[in-house]
């Protein structure tokens, strides 16, 4: 090991020395001469080696011993940890010799020498906390200022008083650098704080949420404290309170899931603080995320006819729905990209061209949508084969013949008095509404029934009109449609001479299975008593009334809830009359004797995502369905047995980069009703939907944007096909001047950018394609930046020691952790390595070489 290595240079000149010798040895003393060449030139190698400061490493066994206690300063170490340490240095002082010498450094995100090594005894570690900065933990920057600390004479050791959570650099690096300097280390983690600290950890949200849609936002919270205690948990959104929630804080992490809804686009900051009762202290209270909303999914629905029921449940979870008849629909794939799933409800091969087939097929495999087929169009076996099916996780079959039943006769009562075409109040209707929808119900409850059912219709004011008498709808059934759909208004209202008829003639009948339906906004010109005969007639002939007030007014209200009572039949005041054909269709049902299509068995065939929370024994029955065969692969949660054949009732799966789904039942057919009455009704076809549906946003392009702690935006664009872009850019705009950032092609369909750290607030973030000045907007979304996190922020998490990193370290290097003082002090003799300076042997060689060559010289060569 050399001092000055620069001085070897003049080794160059070493032959120089040698001349004199040299020739000595050509004039014929070769002996004589060589001696005298190679002793001046080891006289000048030697200076040189003296100059260069040689120092020859000599191995001994250490006499002493330095210790460098390394103390943990950060945040993350309570004060009564810190005193904690303060107290074991000043234990360890105490137990060592005089002879050893101790260093005391303390660190956070930087280190401090407090104490440089000296006498133990003398050590003294300030209550106030030196560290530079205690908003971080480098464990590696503590070892390397505690190896510039040893002396070269003395065994050395590092004592780590830390909860090793490391929040810079690495200390396991710094493994190799300890031991090839001789250095162990001991580890000890301080104890539990007796503060009882609680921090809140973090709050996250899905991101981007939908509007209409309930999240969970997740909340951490780690808690000190030995035993549990009561907390209060207060929720903000944009800096206005929406609510609080009193919890209890278990020793440890605590997760809390709280369900949540925002109902507008836009983006907001969410804030989660925490509040204890002292003495427990708080280190971090709050904690604040950015979250997205986007509009509602948007959902297609292609029918011949609109299907009422699948439709409300649909909008009543607030899905953006569009409705559109089969001929209708496009023939390329990327313009069904403007919705998230398509529902093709009663739909015939017919109606569905191959194109049209094959451009659903490729939205579902090569675009990631959904596609749901129900209702009729599972009963249309040319469907077999075709491209729809390819997509689908069933193949079609020829339907069977559907069940037969005895025929049902129902009689119908239609007001249509000048008080039907009035308006009200609350709900608004306007003038004309309540007829229209009298007639709307009349004909979709005729549509429901079959054409052997016996259907009479009579439409009254004053006087009765028979527009049918009763017989077989399939007589009549396109006429009677007809002459409903042309009734008019007009005078005062009288339903008892319609309801006699209809008696008389349901006797005449003899059918079993029969029922009157009344519909009435109830301003009869008769009293109340005048229809008590009547009334009585009916119930000895257990011919059930059902009486349906349409509207608010409350005349002759007590009149139709006693008809319906006595009679066995059902009173319903409709205030929405949007409802009316939904309930028609509903009273038809009751009065069927419907035990062939009831003769069926639903089988749950296991958990599903689809049925999430939904219990097998809650799930209604269903009377008509359509015959399929589940394919290999496909998922199963509803099966539905009739007889000894089973058929898939639910059956989904994965077909390329999309989700297709049947269900095998008519939405608005009277066998459903089961399931249209059902109370989670709309949540099944939510979360069926949900379960089908393309992620990300409607459109060619989604748009995904993470928001880092630094407050920079990382943006992600997922192009629907792999046809590359030129000219994507996303633009920022907030209450400063906007930024573009160029995305930059990073996979097959993928696009990148990252912004600049921004200030906490809002943004627009619109994805474009510029061509010159030409901008077209693909994608918009509101984002919400929380800002950068605060210095110090991961030292305010309070997670348990590292005990992993510790033992690591301790392992690596000899060590141990938690050893004793006196293991930690006791000195093993362990041999080390000591550079002594050579010039104490050299300068003696180098005169007894200058003396044998002045001897030499003198006695051979005569000099």
């Amino acid at each position: 090991m050399l001092e000055h290595p620069i001085v070897l240079w003049l080794l160059l000149f070493a032959p120089a020395a040698a001349i004199p010798g040299l020739m000595a040895a050509r004039a014929g003393r070769p002996l004589s001469g060589y001696a005298v060449a190679a002793l001046r030139v080891g006289i000048f190698a030697a200076l040189v080696m003296v100059l260069a400061g040689l120092r020859i490493p000599v191995r001994t066994p250490a006499r002493k011993l330095t210790l460098v206690v390394a103390l943990d300063a950060s945040r993350s170490i309570a004060p009564d940890q810190f005193e904690w340490m303060r107290r074991r240095v000043a234990a360890l002082g105490r137990s060592m010799s005089p002879r050893d010498r101790l260093a005391v450094l303390e660190f956070g995100r930087e280190s401090r020498v407090v104490a440089p090594p000296a006498d133990p005894r003398l050590a003294r570690v300030p209550a106030d906390r030196a560290a530079a900065d205690l908003g971080g933990t480098d464990i590696a920057a503590a070892l390397t200022t505690a190896l510039s600390l040893f002396p070269a004479d003395a065994e050395r050791r590092i004592l780590l008083l830390s909860d090793g959570n490391e929040t810079r650099g690495r200390a396991a690096a710094q493994i190799s650098a300890m031991t090839d300097n001789g250095v162990r280390i001991f580890a000890l983690p301080p104890p539990p704080s007796s503060s009882g600290r609680v921090a809140m950890v973090d709050l996250e949200a899905p991101n981007p949420v939908r509007a209409h849609s309930s999240f969970a936002l997740r909340l951490d919270i780690q808690s000190e404290n030995p035993s549990p205690i009561a907390a209060r948990v207060g929720l903000l959104a944009d800096s206005g309170s929406i609510g609080h929630r009193d919890v209890i804080l278990q020793p440890g992490l605590n997760r809390f899931v709280m369900p949540f809804q925002f109902d507008a686009y836009g983006a907001h900051l969410m804030r989660a603080e925490v509040g204890v009762n002292p003495p427990v202290a708080v280190v971090n209270p709050a904690v604040e995320t950015g979250i997205s909303v986007i509009s509602p999914p948007r959902i297609l629905v292609v029918s011949e006819s609109a299907p009422q029921s699948l439709l409300s449940a649909l909008k009543l979870r607030r899905y953006d729905v569009d409705l559109a008849a089969p001929h209708s629909l496009p023939r390329a794939a990327e313009a069904f990209l403007d919705y998230q799933a398509v529902i093709l409800a009663d739909v015939s091969a017919d109606s569905l061209p191959d194109p049209v087939q094959q451009a659903l097929r490729d939205y579902v495999g090569q675009y990631g949508g959904g596609l749901i087929v129900t209702g009729d169009a599972l009963r249309d076996s040319k469907f077999h084969s075709g491209a729809l099916e390819k997509a689908l996780p069933i193949t079609f079959v020829d339907q069977p013949p559907p069940p037969s039943r005895e025929p049902v006769a129902i009689y119908l009562c239609i007001d249509r008095s000048n008080s039907m075409s009035y308006n009200s109040r609350y709900p608004a209707v306007r003038d004309g509404e309540r007829i229209r929808y009298a007639k709307e119900a009349a004909i979709e409850l005729l549509r429901q029934l079959d054409d052997t059912d016996y259907a009479g219709v009579i439409a009254f004011d004053s006087e009765p009109y028979v527009l049918s008498h009763l017989r077989p709808l399939g007589e009549d059934r396109d006429e009677l449609i007809r002459r409903i759909s042309r009734l008019e208004p007009g005078g005062g209202t009288d339903f008892k001479e319609a309801l006699e008829i209809a008696e008389r003639e349901i006797l005449t009948s003899g059918i079993a299975a029969h029922q009157v339906i009344l519909l009435t906004d109830g301003d009869t010109n008769r009293q109340y008593h005048d229809h008590d005969q009547l009334m009585a007639d009916y119930a000895n002939e257990h011919i059930p009334v059902s009486t349906i007030r349409i509207g608010p007014d409350l005349e002759n209200l007590v009149l139709l809830q006693d008809f319906a009572k006595e009679t066995g039949g059902v009173f319903y005041r409709v205030d929405d009359i949007r409802k009316l054909p939904m309930l028609l269709v509903n009273l038809t049902q009751q009065a069927m004797d419907d035990k062939g299509r009831r003769a069926t068995h639903l089988e749950y065939a296991g958990q599903s995502s689809i049925l999430s929370g939904i219990s097998s024994t809650e799930i209604p029955p269903i009377g008509l369905f359509a015959a399929t065969v589940p394919k290999d692969g496909a998922e199963v949660p509803l099966r539905i047995r009739q007889n000894d054949k089973t058929s898939p009732l639910l059956a989904a799966w994965q077909y390329g980069l999309g989700r297709s789904a049947i269900f095998a039942a008519d939405t608005d057919s009277s066998a459903s009703l089961g399931w249209v009455r059902w109370n989670r009704y709309a949540e099944f076809w939510s979360q069926l939907a949900s379960w089908v549906m393309r992620e990300g946003d409607s459109g060619p392009f989604s748009l995904r944007v993470v928001t880092r702690d630094d407050g920079a935006l990382e943006l992600r664009a997922e192009k629907a096909d792999a046809k590359p872009v030129n000219g994507l850019v996303c633009r920022i705009a907030g209450d400063g001047p906007a930024m573009d950032v160029a995305m930059t092609q990073t996979g097959r369909a993928l696009y990148a950018g990252e912004s600049a750290p921004l200030p906490k607030g809002r943004y627009n973030v619109t994805l474009m394609l510029k061509e010159g000045d030409t901008e077209q907007v693909l994608v918009r979304r509101e984002v919400a930046v929380a800002g950068a996190r605060a210095e110090g922020h991961d030292e305010l998490r309070l997670r348990p020691p590292n005990i992993d990193l510790l033992n690591e370290l301790a392992r690596g290097t000899g060590g141990a952790v938690g050893a004793s003082d006196r293991t930690i002090v006791r000195r093993t003799g362990a041999a080390i390595t000591l550079y002594r300076n050579s010039a104490s042997f050299l300068l003696p060689l180098t005169i007894a070489m200058i003396l044998g060559e002045v001897f030499i010289r003198r006695r051979y060569l005569g000099d």
